[in-house]
């Protein structure tokens, strides 16, 4: 028989919560923890009391016995302990490794860019660039009129549809009908790719909502990484361990307050409104598939 949980779900939530911030800090190069335990303990601390736990029935603003103020010392350093030990077994790096490899191959698709549609003019310019175009570019840039890269390109194009709207009705009636059959493939491929990927294994679909907080930590890393900007994430969706209800049970609020509040924390009531909110929109959008289950 598995031994009791040591958490409550309260509690369990929240160390998920901080999980993508540890892991970032486990697998960067200097490993500074500096600000993140004090943060973990102040915050665990204040909310979950060690001295409530040890003596619940003396009020808060009697002051303990030396003996009574080392009990909690030691209760708070065992839990510190235990707190450390939580963390470092969920970045083993052997089992971690793994699950990372696993995760990037089931989000790599989803972040890659996707090919779009080529305009008339583009299609058209892939029939006679070189025989046409090139030329007359090449020439522009010989004269010193060209300089850059995306002048040449935008140069390109102009001459592209000066050329064709000078063509016969024939010419013109080629290039459509072959942007016409590109346009309907890729429609054919957006109406379709996503559904054939979907998953319906009801266990995976589990793993992947219990890996969306830290996904979602990396990604708003990302972001921050590559324009500075701030993101939050709410998820929702049928949920197979509830008997697919749809649950809006994700929100990542990644970025922090200089004193470690984020969003959640510091505006609870706006939080909350608006988690109601996207609860209601989440079950218009999932009406259908309530319908099936």
């Amino acid at each position: 028989m598995p031994p009791a949980p040591w958490t409550t779900k309260e509690q369990c939530k929240w160390l998920q919560e901080q999980l993508p911030e540890y892991t970032a800090l486990h697998g960067s190069e200097d490993k500074d923890y500096t600000l993140f335990w004090p943060r973990i303990h102040l915050y665990w601390f204040k909310t979950w009391s060690e001295r409530a736990i040890l003596f619940p029935n003396i009020p808060v603003e009697t002051t303990l016995t030396k003996v009574q103020e080392t009990a909690v010392g030691d209760a708070e350093d065992a839990r510190k302990l235990r707190l450390q030990t939580w963390f470092h077994w969920r970045t083993n790096a052997s089992k971690k490794n793994r699950g990372l490899k696993k995760d990037a191959s089931i989000f790599k698709a989803t972040l890659l860019p996707k090919s779009c549609a080529k305009l008339v003019e583009e299609i058209y310019m892939d029939m006679v660039y070189n025989e046409r175009i090139k030329p007359l570019v090449k020439a522009k840039q010989e004269a010193g009129n060209v300089t850059t890269c995306g002048r040449r390109i935008a140069l390109g194009r102009k001459f592209c549809k000066e050329l064709l709207e000078d063509k016969s009705d024939k010419v013109k009636q080629e290039v459509r009908e072959k942007y016409n059959k590109q346009k309907k493939v890729k429609k054919g491929k957006s109406n379709h790719e996503d559904d054939d990927d979907d998953e319906i294994d009801a266990d995976a679909i589990a793993k992947g909502i219990d890996d969306l907080p830290i996904i979602c930590q990396r990604f708003a890393c990302l972001v921050k990484k590559k324009t500075r900007f701030m993101v939050s994430f709410t998820c929702a969706g049928p949920d197979p361990r509830h008997n697919w209800d749809i649950l809006t049970f994700v929100r990542c609020h990644p970025s922090e307050t200089p004193i470690g509040n984020n969003f959640a924390q510091l505006c609870p009531d706006k939080d909350n409104t608006f988690l109601a909110e996207y609860q209601q929109y989440a079950e218009l959008i999932f009406c259908k598939l309530i319908l099936i289950f």
